[in-house]
């Protein structure tokens, strides 16, 4: 069952922080359990945590289908429903830890991304989402490497 979220408990994120940034108001589309997922993960760690659609690019809800691979949890349309959030953590912690962490947080999907650049070359950033079944991979000079499907 999906859980409702309300925006007074959520400490570090605006709705318009998970956009289509072609579409306000999309994120209403969005499982709410991604949002506060990692509304509790920006609590417990301390770190700031950045949405990527905040770079203009869909990162959170996405509109149409371009950009993402076909079975996308960033679609809005997603039979699944949509719960993919690309983001990173900004901060110059130890990569190993912030993953760790995201480890820790209850997704399900999570993405290691080693090849973003966002105003800077990334040390890590970070793909999660709600899937049925865990699935981790990592992508480093845009090959994926599977680690559990």
């Amino acid at each position: 069952m999906r859980r409702a979220i309300d925006w007074s408990e959520i400490e570090y994120f605006e709705p318009k922080d998970f956009d289509d940034p072609d579409a306000p108001g999309s994120w209403e589309l969005m499982d709410p359990q991604s949002i506060i997922l990692l509304n509790d993960l920006r609590r417990a760690t301390g770190l700031p945590i950045i949405p990527h659609n905040q770079y203009g690019v869909r990162g959170c809800v996405c509109m149409r289908a371009d950009g993402h691979s076909e079975n996308s949890l960033h679609y809005a349309k997603h039979p699944d429903g949509c719960s993919a959030i690309d983001w990173h953590f900004d901060t110059d912690a130890d990569p190993r830890a912030q993953a760790l962490a995201v480890l820790q947080s209850g997704f399900s999907g999570i993405g290691f991304y080693y090849d973003w650049c966002y105003g800077q070359k990334l040390a890590i950033g970070f793909h999660t989402d709600l899937r049925s079944r865990p699935q981790l991979w990592r992508r480093e000079n845009g090959r994926y490497t599977y680690l559990l499907r």
